[in-house]
């Protein structure tokens, strides 16, 4: 895909990763709307962008709440009354606060909380207009779906890209519920490998070790919680490195249910596990060849019948 006259929407672009990628979206000629909670930093991240394309309107702020399923849908809708249908989505909100809980209080709110942010409201975005979106672990599928269908239903096609982490794969102790919303991530968008054949759409996630932004700071006090001695230790992956992996997962047209790490040392994919072979026999393999093909009229069935709903 060339960036050069799309539209993209980036959730959490207020500040951190989403507006470094929505900076360099602009300067690669993109339109940018930015979805988040934070108004005061995200609208005056909008006057810098504005205010860097002499005069030209190239980016537009709209509060939204990325766990919630009404907010995606305004936030696309918003997207394409500005500049048209959305060509990119960046689902990248998340937060990272309260992640160490197992010996926390018994607090329903406190524990859901990250939850619905990094997971339910990303990888479940209702669907929307645009061609690449960007989402965090809160709220992804809920953006996801969102973005799907806004996508879908001009029928263009576009790109999906999450924000997930090094901790989709690996457990640090002391970050629990964050590893588990960020595994979350990973699977949700390695399950959505086939969208191109059914409605065109690319959902991928970039897979960030430790970058230095508000993200991660409170998983324990200073002086209490031990493992601040190693993550103050911990190499830093460069934010450049970061919007280098999204625009690799948006411009590369092959790359669909990708994990793509961004280490230290630079952007390297991470594979995909093995088939356990004692799961499948040849039963499960002549099932699975009838069954690529079936599933993919399904899944254009079920579209069909989601975007009437929709609409």
């Amino acid at each position: 895909m060339q960036l050069n006259g799309k539209v993209a929407v980036v959730t959490g672009g207020s500040r951190g990763i989403g507006k470094a990628t929505a900076t360099e979206f602009v300067k690669r000629g993109v339109k940018v709307v930015i979805g988040d909670v934070l108004d005061t930093e995200g609208e005056a991240t909008v006057r810098e962008l504005n205010e860097s394309s002499a005069g030209e309107r190239v980016a537009v702020y709209k509060h939204a709440n990325v766990a919630v399923y009404q907010d995606n849908i305004d936030l696309f809708q918003a997207a394409e009354d500005a500049f048209g249908a959305v060509d990119i989505a960046i689902l990248n909100a998340g937060v990272g606060k309260d992640c160490n809980v197992i010996f926390g209080p018994l607090d329903d709110k406190r524990d859901d909380h990250l939850f619905q942010v990094d997971v339910f409201g990303g990888p479940l975005s209702r669907n929307t207009s645009l061609d690449v979106q960007i989402f965090d672990t809160h709220g992804f599928p809920s953006r996801t779906k969102v973005a799907v269908l806004h996508m879908a239903k001009h029928g263009k096609g576009g790109c999906i890209v999450a924000t997930a982490s090094t901790c989709s794969f690996q457990t640090p102790p002391a970050m629990g519920t964050y590893n588990a919303a960020k595994h979350a991530v990973a699977g949700w968008v390695r399950t959505l490998d086939w969208m191109p054949q059914v409605c065109g759409v690319r959902v991928n996630a970039v897979c960030p070790a430790w970058v230095d932004t508000d993200l991660l700071t409170d998983f324990g006090k200073r002086g209490v919680e031990p493992y601040w001695e190693v993550a103050d230790a911990l190499p830093r992956a460069k934010m450049e490195t970061v919007v280098e992996g999204f625009l690799r997962l948006i411009q590369d047209d092959s790359k669909s249910g990708s994990t793509l790490l961004v280490l230290p040392k630079g952007l390297e994919e991470c594979p995909r596990p093995p088939v356990f072979e004692s799961s499948v026999n040849d039963a499960t393999n002549r099932a699975l060849d009838k069954y690529q093909y079936t599933m993919v009229d399904r899944y254009k069935q079920e579209l069909k019948e989601a975007l009437e709903r929709y609409k």
